[in-house]
Protein backbone atom coordinates (compact mmCIF):
# COMPACT_ATOMS: atom_id res chain seq x y z
CA UNK A 1 0.00 0.00 0.00
CA UNK A 2 2.91 2.35 0.67
CA UNK A 3 4.37 1.93 -2.53
CA UNK A 4 1.34 2.28 -4.19
CA UNK A 5 1.04 5.65 -2.49
CA UNK A 6 4.69 6.71 -3.32
CA UNK A 7 3.85 5.46 -7.03
CA UNK A 8 0.63 7.94 -7.01
CA UNK A 9 2.12 10.66 -5.64
CA UNK A 10 5.24 10.40 -8.22
CA UNK A 11 2.32 10.51 -11.14
CA UNK A 12 0.69 13.33 -9.61
CA UNK A 13 4.34 15.20 -9.55
CA UNK A 14 4.92 14.37 -13.27
CA UNK A 15 1.69 15.17 -14.22
CA UNK A 16 1.57 18.20 -12.86
CA UNK A 17 5.01 18.90 -14.77
CA UNK A 18 3.51 17.83 -18.40
CA UNK A 19 1.40 19.63 -20.62
CA UNK A 20 -2.19 19.89 -20.10
CA UNK A 21 -2.52 17.76 -23.17
CA UNK A 22 -0.99 14.66 -20.89
CA UNK A 23 -4.41 14.92 -18.82
CA UNK A 24 -6.03 11.75 -19.49
CA UNK A 25 -8.99 10.10 -18.10
CA UNK A 26 -7.13 7.77 -15.32
CA UNK A 27 -4.64 10.58 -14.42
CA UNK A 28 -8.15 12.95 -13.94
CA UNK A 29 -10.07 9.92 -11.07
CA UNK A 30 -6.22 9.66 -9.78
CA UNK A 31 -6.20 13.49 -9.05
CA UNK A 32 -9.56 12.70 -7.66
CA UNK A 33 -8.90 10.01 -5.27
CA UNK A 34 -5.76 12.13 -3.87
CA UNK A 35 -7.05 15.42 -3.58
CA UNK A 36 -10.98 15.63 -3.63
CA UNK A 37 -11.89 17.21 0.36
CA UNK A 38 -14.92 14.26 0.50
CA UNK A 39 -12.39 11.82 -0.14
CA UNK A 40 -10.44 13.20 2.48
CA UNK A 41 -12.91 13.26 5.06
CA UNK A 42 -14.18 9.74 4.73
CA UNK A 43 -10.79 8.52 5.34
CA UNK A 44 -10.49 10.97 8.42
CA UNK A 45 -13.44 9.52 9.70
CA UNK A 46 -12.53 5.91 8.67
CA UNK A 47 -9.13 6.05 10.91
CA UNK A 48 -11.02 8.02 13.74
CA UNK A 49 -13.40 4.96 14.13
CA UNK A 50 -9.80 2.82 13.98
CA UNK A 51 -8.85 4.77 17.51
CA UNK A 52 -12.26 4.14 18.66
CA UNK A 53 -11.72 0.24 18.19
CA UNK A 54 -9.06 0.91 20.27
CA UNK A 55 -10.47 2.24 22.98
CA UNK A 56 -13.40 -0.43 23.50
CA UNK A 57 -10.55 -2.94 23.41
CA UNK A 58 -9.01 -1.05 26.47
CA UNK A 59 -12.13 -2.08 28.57
CA UNK A 60 -10.35 -5.49 28.38
CA UNK A 61 -7.36 -4.10 29.88
CA UNK A 62 -6.89 -3.33 33.88
CA UNK A 63 -7.63 -0.32 35.08
CA UNK A 64 -5.31 1.56 38.10
CA UNK A 65 -6.44 4.13 39.81
CA UNK A 66 -4.05 6.20 42.04
CA UNK A 67 -5.87 8.92 44.68
CA UNK A 68 -4.26 11.14 47.37
CA UNK A 69 -5.46 13.15 50.41
CA UNK A 70 -3.66 15.58 52.82
CA UNK A 71 -5.40 17.61 55.29
CA UNK A 72 -7.39 18.15 58.95
CA UNK A 73 -10.12 15.66 60.28
CA UNK A 74 -11.74 14.84 63.24
CA UNK A 75 -13.95 12.19 64.57
CA UNK A 76 -17.42 12.61 65.48
CA UNK A 77 -17.62 8.74 67.13
CA UNK A 78 -20.25 7.86 68.70
CA UNK A 79 -18.64 5.58 71.58
CA UNK A 80 -16.55 9.36 72.23
CA UNK A 81 -17.71 11.85 75.07
CA UNK A 82 -18.02 14.43 72.30
CA UNK A 83 -16.03 15.05 69.09
CA UNK A 84 -11.74 14.62 69.30
CA UNK A 85 -9.73 17.43 68.30
CA UNK A 86 -8.89 17.92 64.24
CA UNK A 87 -5.70 16.00 63.77
CA UNK A 88 -3.51 16.83 60.60
CA UNK A 89 -3.24 13.89 57.99
CA UNK A 90 -2.41 12.39 54.96
CA UNK A 91 -3.26 9.09 53.21
CA UNK A 92 -2.10 7.60 49.52
CA UNK A 93 -4.72 4.76 47.92
CA UNK A 94 -3.80 2.93 45.13
CA UNK A 95 -6.58 0.99 43.16
CA UNK A 96 -6.71 -2.13 40.43
CA UNK A 97 -9.44 -3.34 38.80
CA UNK A 98 -9.97 -6.04 36.44
CA UNK A 99 -13.71 -6.88 34.89
CA UNK A 100 -13.89 -10.21 34.76
CA UNK A 101 -17.69 -10.22 33.30
CA UNK A 102 -19.75 -7.57 31.91
CA UNK A 103 -22.56 -9.13 29.90
CA UNK A 104 -20.53 -9.28 27.02
CA UNK A 105 -20.86 -5.60 27.18
CA UNK A 106 -17.19 -5.55 26.08
CA UNK A 107 -16.97 -8.05 23.36
CA UNK A 108 -20.43 -6.47 21.31
CA UNK A 109 -18.71 -2.66 21.92
CA UNK A 110 -15.65 -4.65 19.85
CA UNK A 111 -17.58 -5.48 17.25
CA UNK A 112 -19.71 -2.72 16.96
CA UNK A 113 -16.75 -0.61 16.29
CA UNK A 114 -15.23 -3.03 13.60
CA UNK A 115 -18.31 -2.85 11.60
CA UNK A 116 -18.34 0.84 11.52
CA UNK A 117 -14.98 0.44 10.74
CA UNK A 118 -15.52 -1.35 7.44
CA UNK A 119 -18.42 0.60 6.99
CA UNK A 120 -16.31 3.66 7.25
CA UNK A 121 -13.78 2.08 4.63
CA UNK A 122 -16.76 0.92 1.92
CA UNK A 123 -17.71 4.74 2.31
CA UNK A 124 -14.68 5.88 0.89
CA UNK A 125 -14.72 3.28 -1.79
CA UNK A 126 -18.18 4.46 -2.14
CA UNK A 127 -16.81 8.02 -2.57
CA UNK A 128 -14.18 7.39 -4.83
CA UNK A 129 -16.08 5.34 -7.05
CA UNK A 130 -18.76 8.23 -7.34
CA UNK A 131 -16.39 10.87 -7.47
CA UNK A 132 -14.40 8.84 -10.01
CA UNK A 133 -17.70 8.56 -12.59
CA UNK A 134 -18.17 12.06 -11.64
CA UNK A 135 -14.53 12.71 -12.94
CA UNK A 136 -15.27 10.76 -16.45
CA UNK A 137 -18.57 12.49 -16.82
CA UNK A 138 -17.17 15.77 -16.33
CA UNK A 139 -14.59 14.87 -18.39
CA UNK A 140 -16.62 13.71 -21.05
CA UNK A 141 -18.95 16.64 -20.74
CA UNK A 142 -16.12 18.92 -21.54
CA UNK A 143 -14.84 16.82 -24.65
CA UNK A 144 -18.74 16.95 -25.40
CA UNK A 145 -18.99 21.08 -24.80
CA UNK A 146 -15.99 21.60 -27.16
CA UNK A 147 -17.80 19.89 -29.99
CA UNK A 148 -20.81 21.32 -29.30
CA UNK A 149 -19.31 24.77 -29.83
CA UNK A 150 -17.90 23.52 -33.15
CA UNK A 151 -20.98 22.62 -34.26
CA UNK A 152 -22.26 26.34 -33.30
CA UNK A 153 -19.55 28.42 -34.90
CA UNK A 154 -19.68 26.20 -37.58
CA UNK A 155 -23.81 27.15 -37.78
CA UNK A 156 -23.02 31.08 -37.55
CA UNK A 157 -20.51 31.24 -39.89
CA UNK A 158 -23.19 28.82 -42.24
CA UNK A 159 -25.49 32.06 -41.20
CA UNK A 160 -23.53 34.99 -41.87
CA UNK A 161 -22.19 32.98 -45.34
CA UNK A 162 -26.08 33.08 -46.23
CA UNK A 163 -26.42 36.78 -44.95
CA UNK A 164 -23.36 37.64 -46.73
CA UNK A 165 -24.69 36.04 -50.28
CA UNK A 166 -28.53 37.55 -49.63
CA UNK A 167 -27.24 41.18 -49.05
CA UNK A 168 -25.66 40.70 -52.52
CA UNK A 169 -28.36 39.48 -54.14
CA UNK A 170 -30.89 42.10 -52.23
CA UNK A 171 -28.48 44.87 -53.62
CA UNK A 172 -28.78 43.44 -57.09
CA UNK A 173 -32.70 43.44 -56.60
CA UNK A 174 -32.54 39.67 -57.35
CA UNK A 175 -34.29 38.42 -54.06
CA UNK A 176 -36.83 40.89 -51.62
CA UNK A 177 -36.28 42.13 -48.17
CA UNK A 178 -38.20 39.34 -46.82
CA UNK A 179 -35.22 36.95 -47.33
CA UNK A 180 -32.79 39.26 -45.93
CA UNK A 181 -34.37 39.96 -42.87
CA UNK A 182 -34.99 36.55 -42.18
CA UNK A 183 -31.79 35.33 -43.50
CA UNK A 184 -30.70 38.02 -40.56
CA UNK A 185 -33.17 36.55 -37.92
CA UNK A 186 -31.48 33.12 -38.32
CA UNK A 187 -28.13 34.51 -37.64
CA UNK A 188 -29.31 36.39 -34.52
CA UNK A 189 -30.31 32.96 -33.31
CA UNK A 190 -27.53 30.74 -34.33
CA UNK A 191 -25.58 34.03 -32.09
CA UNK A 192 -27.57 33.62 -29.66
CA UNK A 193 -27.12 29.53 -29.62
CA UNK A 194 -23.50 30.11 -29.62
CA UNK A 195 -23.60 31.93 -26.31
CA UNK A 196 -25.45 29.53 -24.22
CA UNK A 197 -22.93 27.00 -25.83
CA UNK A 198 -20.01 29.18 -24.32
CA UNK A 199 -21.92 29.67 -21.30
CA UNK A 200 -22.65 25.61 -20.69
CA UNK A 201 -18.84 25.57 -21.66
CA UNK A 202 -17.61 27.92 -18.87
CA UNK A 203 -20.20 26.31 -15.92
CA UNK A 204 -18.53 22.55 -17.26
CA UNK A 205 -15.50 23.41 -16.57
CA UNK A 206 -15.50 25.19 -13.62
CA UNK A 207 -17.28 21.82 -12.19
CA UNK A 208 -14.67 19.86 -13.81
CA UNK A 209 -12.40 22.19 -11.43
CA UNK A 210 -13.73 21.73 -8.35
CA UNK A 211 -13.90 18.01 -8.50
CA UNK A 212 -10.98 16.52 -10.32
CA UNK A 213 -9.34 19.65 -8.98
CA UNK A 214 -7.17 20.99 -12.08
CA UNK A 215 -7.79 22.45 -15.15
CA UNK A 216 -9.87 21.03 -17.98
CA UNK A 217 -7.09 22.18 -20.74
CA UNK A 218 -6.45 20.53 -23.98
CA UNK A 219 -7.91 16.74 -23.23
CA UNK A 220 -7.53 13.54 -24.73
CA UNK A 221 -10.31 10.91 -25.41
CA UNK A 222 -12.67 8.87 -23.15
CA UNK A 223 -11.19 5.45 -23.44
CA UNK A 224 -14.01 2.74 -24.22
CA UNK A 225 -14.50 0.25 -22.18
CA UNK A 226 -17.00 -1.89 -23.32
CA UNK A 227 -14.85 -4.91 -23.07
CA UNK A 228 -15.20 -4.48 -19.75
CA UNK A 229 -18.79 -4.58 -19.59
CA UNK A 230 -21.37 -7.46 -18.13
CA UNK A 231 -22.58 -9.88 -20.06
CA UNK A 232 -26.06 -8.85 -19.56
CA UNK A 233 -28.31 -6.79 -17.26
CA UNK A 234 -28.82 -9.85 -14.94
CA UNK A 235 -25.04 -10.46 -15.18
CA UNK A 236 -24.52 -6.66 -13.75
CA UNK A 237 -27.66 -6.83 -11.43
CA UNK A 238 -25.78 -9.91 -9.92
CA UNK A 239 -22.93 -8.35 -9.63
CA UNK A 240 -23.93 -4.69 -7.79
CA UNK A 241 -25.81 -6.98 -5.63
CA UNK A 242 -22.78 -8.09 -4.31
CA UNK A 243 -20.02 -5.39 -4.59
CA UNK A 244 -21.75 -2.41 -4.74
CA UNK A 245 -19.92 -0.01 -2.19
CA UNK A 246 -23.32 1.54 -1.05
CA UNK A 247 -25.21 -2.11 -0.72
CA UNK A 248 -21.91 -3.61 1.18
CA UNK A 249 -22.00 -0.18 3.38
CA UNK A 250 -25.50 -0.91 4.38
CA UNK A 251 -24.90 -4.40 5.25
CA UNK A 252 -22.20 -3.39 7.53
CA UNK A 253 -24.33 -0.64 8.96
CA UNK A 254 -26.96 -3.53 9.53
CA UNK A 255 -23.78 -5.78 11.72
CA UNK A 256 -23.03 -2.67 13.66
CA UNK A 257 -26.78 -2.01 14.81
CA UNK A 258 -26.62 -6.26 15.36
CA UNK A 259 -23.71 -5.03 17.74
CA UNK A 260 -25.24 -2.10 19.38
CA UNK A 261 -29.04 -4.27 20.04
CA UNK A 262 -26.02 -7.40 21.53
CA UNK A 263 -24.04 -4.76 23.85
CA UNK A 264 -27.57 -3.00 25.06
CA UNK A 265 -28.67 -6.50 26.04
CA UNK A 266 -26.11 -6.44 28.89
CA UNK A 267 -28.28 -4.55 30.97
CA UNK A 268 -29.70 -7.86 31.91
CA UNK A 269 -26.83 -9.16 33.71
CA UNK A 270 -24.50 -8.08 36.76
CA UNK A 271 -20.64 -6.97 36.50
CA UNK A 272 -18.42 -8.70 37.99
CA UNK A 273 -14.55 -6.58 38.95
CA UNK A 274 -11.48 -7.59 40.43
CA UNK A 275 -10.55 -5.51 43.13
CA UNK A 276 -7.15 -5.60 44.77
CA UNK A 277 -6.77 -2.13 46.89
CA UNK A 278 -3.91 -0.71 49.44
CA UNK A 279 -3.99 2.11 51.40
CA UNK A 280 -0.95 4.02 53.25
CA UNK A 281 -1.89 7.29 55.72
CA UNK A 282 -0.97 8.99 58.93
CA UNK A 283 -3.73 10.36 61.42
CA UNK A 284 -6.75 9.93 59.08
CA UNK A 285 -10.35 9.95 59.90
CA UNK A 286 -9.86 12.17 62.83
CA UNK A 287 -8.10 9.37 64.23
CA UNK A 288 -4.23 9.28 65.09
CA UNK A 289 -2.02 6.40 64.05
CA UNK A 290 -0.78 4.58 60.87
CA UNK A 291 -2.92 3.42 58.21
CA UNK A 292 -1.30 0.69 56.58
CA UNK A 293 -3.89 -2.27 54.61
CA UNK A 294 -4.73 -3.96 51.17
CA UNK A 295 -7.56 -5.64 49.89
CA UNK A 296 -8.80 -7.81 47.30
CA UNK A 297 -11.69 -8.87 46.48
CA UNK A 298 -14.81 -9.46 43.79
CA UNK A 299 -17.00 -6.60 43.17
CA UNK A 300 -20.53 -7.11 42.27
CA UNK A 301 -22.61 -4.67 40.71
CA UNK A 302 -26.27 -4.46 39.03
CA UNK A 303 -28.59 -1.74 38.11
CA UNK A 304 -31.96 -1.75 38.44
CA UNK A 305 -33.87 0.70 36.36
CA UNK A 306 -37.40 -0.73 36.15
CA UNK A 307 -39.11 -0.90 32.75
CA UNK A 308 -36.00 1.24 31.12
CA UNK A 309 -33.70 -1.56 30.54
CA UNK A 310 -36.41 -3.73 28.45
CA UNK A 311 -37.43 -0.83 26.83
CA UNK A 312 -33.87 -0.01 25.92
CA UNK A 313 -33.15 -3.74 24.60
CA UNK A 314 -36.30 -3.67 22.33
CA UNK A 315 -35.55 -0.33 21.24
CA UNK A 316 -32.14 -1.81 19.67
CA UNK A 317 -33.81 -4.56 18.55
CA UNK A 318 -36.62 -2.03 16.28
CA UNK A 319 -33.16 -0.24 15.33
CA UNK A 320 -31.65 -3.35 13.71
CA UNK A 321 -35.08 -3.98 11.82
CA UNK A 322 -34.77 0.02 10.71
CA UNK A 323 -31.16 -0.68 9.30
CA UNK A 324 -32.24 -4.44 7.65
CA UNK A 325 -35.28 -2.28 5.72
CA UNK A 326 -32.44 0.63 4.89
CA UNK A 327 -30.90 -1.94 3.36
CA UNK A 328 -33.42 -3.14 1.44
CA UNK A 329 -34.01 -0.26 0.42
CA UNK A 330 -31.11 0.67 -0.70
CA UNK A 331 -30.45 -2.66 -2.86
CA UNK A 332 -34.02 -2.07 -4.96
CA UNK A 333 -32.35 1.74 -5.20
CA UNK A 334 -29.41 0.08 -6.95
CA UNK A 335 -30.99 -2.12 -9.11
CA UNK A 336 -33.35 0.67 -10.60
CA UNK A 337 -30.18 3.00 -11.34
CA UNK A 338 -28.74 -0.24 -12.65
CA UNK A 339 -31.36 -1.00 -15.34
CA UNK A 340 -31.82 2.10 -16.04
CA UNK A 341 -28.15 2.88 -17.11
CA UNK A 342 -28.92 -0.11 -18.76
CA UNK A 343 -31.56 0.82 -20.68
CA UNK A 344 -30.16 4.15 -21.45
CA UNK A 345 -26.98 2.34 -23.11
CA UNK A 346 -29.15 0.03 -25.20
CA UNK A 347 -31.16 2.82 -26.27
CA UNK A 348 -28.01 5.11 -26.83
CA UNK A 349 -26.38 2.64 -29.28
CA UNK A 350 -29.68 2.47 -31.45
CA UNK A 351 -29.70 6.35 -31.75
CA UNK A 352 -26.26 6.86 -32.75
CA UNK A 353 -27.11 4.73 -35.86
CA UNK A 354 -30.10 6.60 -36.16
CA UNK A 355 -28.85 9.97 -35.75
CA UNK A 356 -25.38 9.47 -38.13
CA UNK A 357 -28.18 8.05 -40.80
CA UNK A 358 -30.19 11.56 -40.11
CA UNK A 359 -27.13 13.39 -40.10
CA UNK A 360 -25.89 12.14 -43.87
CA UNK A 361 -29.44 12.69 -45.09
CA UNK A 362 -29.75 16.12 -43.72
CA UNK A 363 -26.21 17.17 -45.41
CA UNK A 364 -27.30 15.91 -48.34
CA UNK A 365 -30.57 17.15 -48.61
CA UNK A 366 -29.13 20.76 -47.60
CA UNK A 367 -26.88 20.77 -50.48
CA UNK A 368 -30.20 19.52 -52.57
CA UNK A 369 -31.82 22.99 -51.27
CA UNK A 370 -29.10 25.15 -52.02
CA UNK A 371 -28.99 23.85 -55.81
CA UNK A 372 -32.61 24.21 -56.05
CA UNK A 373 -32.72 27.62 -53.97
CA UNK A 374 -30.11 29.06 -56.71
CA UNK A 375 -32.22 28.01 -59.95
CA UNK A 376 -35.16 29.46 -57.91
CA UNK A 377 -37.32 26.29 -57.27
CA UNK A 378 -36.73 26.12 -53.41
CA UNK A 379 -36.99 28.78 -50.79
CA UNK A 380 -34.57 30.42 -48.91
CA UNK A 381 -37.00 29.42 -45.87
CA UNK A 382 -36.49 25.37 -46.59
CA UNK A 383 -32.59 25.89 -46.57
CA UNK A 384 -32.61 27.59 -43.32
CA UNK A 385 -35.20 25.36 -42.02
CA UNK A 386 -32.93 22.27 -43.33
CA UNK A 387 -29.37 24.11 -41.56
CA UNK A 388 -31.38 24.08 -38.29
CA UNK A 389 -32.39 20.37 -38.69
CA UNK A 390 -29.01 19.75 -39.80
CA UNK A 391 -27.32 21.24 -36.42
CA UNK A 392 -29.88 19.92 -34.28
CA UNK A 393 -29.36 16.07 -35.67
CA UNK A 394 -25.26 17.06 -35.41
CA UNK A 395 -25.83 18.46 -32.03
CA UNK A 396 -27.59 15.36 -31.29
CA UNK A 397 -25.68 13.06 -32.31
CA UNK A 398 -22.78 14.66 -30.30
CA UNK A 399 -24.71 14.26 -27.16
CA UNK A 400 -25.70 10.37 -27.68
CA UNK A 401 -22.00 9.33 -28.87
CA UNK A 402 -21.05 10.64 -25.58
CA UNK A 403 -23.98 9.68 -23.29
CA UNK A 404 -23.11 5.96 -25.09
CA UNK A 405 -19.93 6.32 -23.48
CA UNK A 406 -20.25 7.50 -20.70
CA UNK A 407 -23.38 5.21 -19.52
CA UNK A 408 -20.88 2.17 -20.12
CA UNK A 409 -18.75 3.71 -17.12
CA UNK A 410 -21.89 4.32 -15.16
CA UNK A 411 -22.77 0.66 -14.89
CA UNK A 412 -19.77 -0.33 -14.01
CA UNK A 413 -19.59 2.10 -11.07
CA UNK A 414 -23.28 0.92 -10.31
CA UNK A 415 -21.51 -2.53 -9.69
CA UNK A 416 -18.80 -1.15 -7.86
CA UNK A 417 -15.78 -2.52 -10.12
CA UNK A 418 -15.14 1.16 -11.77
CA UNK A 419 -11.84 1.68 -10.30
CA UNK A 420 -10.78 -2.01 -10.58
CA UNK A 421 -11.91 -1.85 -14.29
CA UNK A 422 -9.85 0.74 -14.98
CA UNK A 423 -6.61 -0.77 -13.39
CA UNK A 424 -7.05 2.09 -10.52
CA UNK A 425 -6.05 1.12 -7.13
CA UNK A 426 -8.71 2.76 -4.57
CA UNK A 427 -7.46 4.76 -1.38
CA UNK A 428 -6.07 2.90 1.26
CA UNK A 429 -8.74 3.44 3.80
CA UNK A 430 -11.37 1.39 1.56
CA UNK A 431 -9.23 -1.81 2.33
CA UNK A 432 -12.11 -3.80 4.77
CA UNK A 433 -10.71 -5.76 7.46
CA UNK A 434 -11.78 -5.01 11.06
CA UNK A 435 -14.74 -7.18 11.53
CA UNK A 436 -12.83 -10.35 10.17
CA UNK A 437 -9.40 -8.87 12.22
CA UNK A 438 -11.88 -9.42 15.78
CA UNK A 439 -13.71 -12.22 14.89
CA UNK A 440 -16.95 -10.48 14.82
CA UNK A 441 -20.03 -12.79 13.22
CA UNK A 442 -21.52 -11.87 10.36
CA UNK A 443 -24.46 -10.14 9.60
CA UNK A 444 -27.72 -12.34 9.78
CA UNK A 445 -27.93 -13.37 6.24
CA UNK A 446 -31.39 -14.89 6.43
CA UNK A 447 -32.72 -11.67 7.72
CA UNK A 448 -30.89 -9.02 5.54
CA UNK A 449 -30.77 -11.24 2.24
CA UNK A 450 -34.62 -11.30 2.46
CA UNK A 451 -35.77 -8.90 -1.49
CA UNK A 452 -38.87 -8.98 -2.88
CA UNK A 453 -39.53 -9.57 -6.70
CA UNK A 454 -42.29 -10.49 -8.84
CA UNK A 455 -42.51 -14.20 -7.64
CA UNK A 456 -42.80 -13.41 -3.80
CA UNK A 457 -45.09 -10.63 -4.81
CA UNK A 458 -47.30 -13.83 -6.16
CA UNK A 459 -46.56 -15.86 -3.20
CA UNK A 460 -47.77 -13.37 -0.43
CA UNK A 461 -50.69 -12.93 -2.70
CA UNK A 462 -51.50 -16.75 -2.31
CA UNK A 463 -51.04 -17.02 0.93
CA UNK A 464 -53.77 -13.64 1.49
CA UNK A 465 -56.04 -15.88 -0.56
CA UNK A 466 -55.54 -19.19 1.66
Amino acid sequence: MQFLRLARSLLLCSAAALPASALTVEDAIIYVLETNPDIQAAEANKQAIEFELDRAQAFRTPKFRLEGWAGSSRDFGSNSAGPGSPVEGYEVSAIVSQRIFDGFFTRSEIERQAYRIDAAALRVLERSEFLALEAVRLYADVLRMQQLLGLARSNVAYHREVVSRIQGAFDTGVVGPGDLIQAEERLLVAEDVLLEFELDYDDTRAFFLEVVGVEAESLGSVPSVASRMPSSLDAALSTARRTNPTIRFMQADVGSAESLSRRVAHNRFPTVDLEVEGRYGEDVEGLEGTVNDVSVGLKFRYEFQGRANKANRQEHVRRVNESRARLLSQTRLVEREMRQSWSNMETARERVGLLSEQVAELRELRATYETEFQVGTRSLLDVLNTQNALFRAEASLVNTRVLDTYVKYRVLAASGVLLRSLGIEPPEDSEIYAREKVGAPPVNAAETGARFDARDFRSWRKSLDN
